[in-house]
């Protein structure tokens, strides 16, 4: 829900919000999954006073995430943010009443904006995705929607959802484990044998 400007007014220093990515840049309900999918390599967290509009609010405090985040997927990047910004807000709170620091407005000239994710989203190509495109899929739908892609046999078409895959350093796709629809998680090696 978009909090109203007559409750965003009550409280005597505003209210704060702690948003997973550097404003301007992946305002929106996908923050996180958006910036993997993108293919950016830095992100970081943003401390923002809160307005009418969704992200849009001035900035207090800002800060890129300085561990390494390749191959993070969602959930694991979702809480060293987490961290940082618990960080930043225990620093940034007493300053912002203080008077010690300034609320800058975002150039939102240059503001980026994510989708809710459906669970669609989570369906690849094997054969027409790039490999990059299938990987960076695979961690950004964790724990949801995951990443899946139809088999078809006897005539049948069945859901396989990928549980675990790897890229290599040249680019190369590897499937390792798969849960076929109505069955238990296997190796991929395991259901191609039974899927020819």
């Amino acid at each position: 829900k978009i909090i109203p400007k007559s409750i965003l007014d009550i409280p005597k220093f505003g209210i704060l919000n702690v948003h997973p990515s550097l404003l301007p840049k992946f305002r929106g309900p996908s923050t996180i999954q958006s910036f993997i999918l993108s293919g950016e390599e830095e992100t970081g967290v943003t401390i923002m006073l809160m307005d009418e509009e969704v992200d849009h609010g001035s900035i207090l405090s800002i800060s890129n995430l300085k561990s390494q985040i390749s191959n993070l997927n969602a959930v694991r990047l979702e809480e060293k943010l987490a961290e940082l910004g618990g960080q930043m807000l225990v620093d940034a709170i007493p300053k912002w009443i203080n008077g010690e620091i300034k609320a800058v407005e975002q150039d939102h000239s240059q503001a980026t904006f994510t989708e809710k994710i459906n669970k669609e989203d989570g369906l690849v190509d094997l054969e027409k995705d790039k490999p990059e495109t299938i990987y960076r899929k695979f961690l950004a739908f964790q724990p949801w929607p995951g990443i899946y892609y139809f088999s078809e046999k006897n005539g049948k078409k069945i859901r396989v959802i990928i549980t675990d895959i790897e890229l290599s350093e040249t680019e190369e796709l590897k499937i390792k484990k798969v849960k076929p629809e109505g069955k238990n998680e296997m190796s991929f090696a395991d259901f191609i044998k039974g899927n020819k």
